[in-house]
């Protein structure tokens, strides 16, 4: 298995402010440099979400989409680190101008020489249907999918 590791994640979101404020938010709170949780990939993915602003063009909607090329990153501990940010963003239902909470935020990885792509899928389990900002974050795993980025 190589270095290089592949990362896109991508979700449903029309407004930049509202995303960009709660990614700011959860800035100050990410866990700091020097400590065993903290996750770098999680810290450029927050950064850059901070600095966006206004909308996201499509006839439907549009998509917030973030990506890069890492070295050694571990997606699953992406995800983890940014738990509380998927809950907020997902329990807003569509407020932050981001997805509605029956919708997914989408992470792919690709680890090098590994020839197949992943996805961790993460969705908002609602308790009560009809009531907003209720529910736990549910996060599923989906490997080997059909595509990569690269052959080697």
């Amino acid at each position: 298995m190589g270095y290089y590791v592949h990362l896109s994640v991508v979700f449903n979101c029309d407004q930049n402010d509202g995303v960009a404020a709660l990614a700011k938010k959860h800035l100050t709170v990410l866990p700091p440099a020097d400590h065993e949780d903290h996750c770098d990939e999680a810290q450029w993915f927050l950064e850059d979400l901070a600095g966006r602003t206004g909308e996201n063009r499509g006839p439907k909607g549009g998509l917030s989409t973030w990506g890069m090329v890492g070295n050694y990153t571990h997606a699953e501990e992406f995800v983890k680190v940014l738990a509380p940010f998927w809950l907020e963003l997902l329990q807003a239902d569509g407020e932050s101008g981001g997805p509605l909470c029956h919708e997914h935020v989408l992470v792919f990885y690709e680890p090098e020489q590994s020839e197949a792509a992943n996805a961790i899928e993460i969705v908002l389990e609602k308790e009560d249907e009809l009531e907003r900002g209720k529910g736990r974050l549910v996060i599923n795993h989906h490997q080997d999918l059909p595509f990569c980025w690269g052959q080697y």
